[in-house]
């Protein structure tokens, strides 16, 4: 028995030498069709990803995946990217399976993604891990994501939905639709002009620059954290129910009526109406007029 251990062990010495290092590549670099107002679909995980929108005619995709081991590998994993073009909409999936049963030694994986796009498309992208730079894109955008860090910049549409569990969300504008769900999420938004937001985030920090609508409807739902609403201009009536949080405020704001428990204010200049739920979170809102 200990001859067929001592044999066991010097095959796979001899293996391991044998697979010293090995690499896997995949790459995709096309042009594909797309309608100026389409639907551009991204399903991917744990990759670095650009979304680029400008006044271009087509899609350009561009993938680069590197895989380096170094050591002994059992098993295989299988990758591929399939793009499909359907009326004027294009979709871009990552298949990936692995039947690996384990690995003794090291792994590293580069994998990012490029796509510039025509500026009016709609994003949907659905992914687990990786880190999202989304720049200059006019239409809706709904992000549907496990553990990811999102960036927007320059992002001009007027329907914004983010499904997040955990990871970072910023963006340097917005306006229309904002509709979050979140578990641990920052989320920061700067000069934004929504005219309505439904969020409902569980532990994370929520803080939003904006103007308010006439007849807007705001809602925010937060367990944990930080609720911080900036109000850029217009106004309304908000009202506040907590637990444990604390309320504090800056600016034009009017108490009407205040317990222990809830809190409601008036901002002149506006009908708008924001409602606040928060169990444990801290509530801060501020005026700029």
């Amino acid at each position: 028995m200990k001859s067929l251990f001592t044999a066991f062990l010097s095959l796979i010495a001899v293996y391991s030498f044998s697979q010293k290092e090995k690499e896997g590549e995949y790459h995709l670099n096309k042009e594909y069709k797309m309608s100026q107002t389409g639907v551009f679909k991204l399903s991917t995980s744990d990759a670095k990803v650009s979304i680029v929108g400008s006044n271009r005619a087509t899609a350009h995709v561009k993938v680069d995946r590197v895989v380096t081991t170094k050591g002994l590998v059992f098993g295989q994993e299988e990758f591929a990217v399939e793009v499909n073009e359907s009326g004027g909409d294009l979709e871009v999936r990552e298949h990936s399976r692995s039947v690996s049963v384990g690995m003794i030694g090291y792994y590293h994986e580069k994998y990012t993604i490029e796509l510039e796009v025509p500026a009016g498309v709609s994003l949907w992208v659905k992914g687990d891990d990786g880190d999202y730079q989304i720049s200059n894109v006019a239409g809706a955008i709904s992000l549907k994501l496990d553990d990811a860090d999102v960036v927007l910049t320059g992002c001009s549409g007027e329907s914004f939905e983010f499904r997040m569990d955990d990871g970072d969300i910023r963006m340097d504008q917005g306006r229309g639709k904002l509709d979050i769900e979140g578990d641990d999420t920052d989320i920061h938004i700067q000069h934004a002009a929504f005219s309505e937001v439904r969020a409902d985030i569980d532990d994370g920090d929520l803080i939003i620059e904006t103007s308010l609508a006439d007849k807007g409807d705001y809602f925010i739902k937060a367990q944990d954290g930080l609720v911080s609403l900036t109000i850029l201009q217009g106004g309304g009536t908000f009202e506040i129910r907590h637990d444990d949080g604390r309320v504090s405020t800056e600016g034009s704001f009017s108490i009407i009526e205040k317990s222990e428990n809830e809190m409601r204010l008036t901002l002149p200049h506006g009908t708008a109406s924001v409602n606040i739920r928060a169990d444990d979170a801290r509530v801060r809102l501020s005026s700029k007029l």
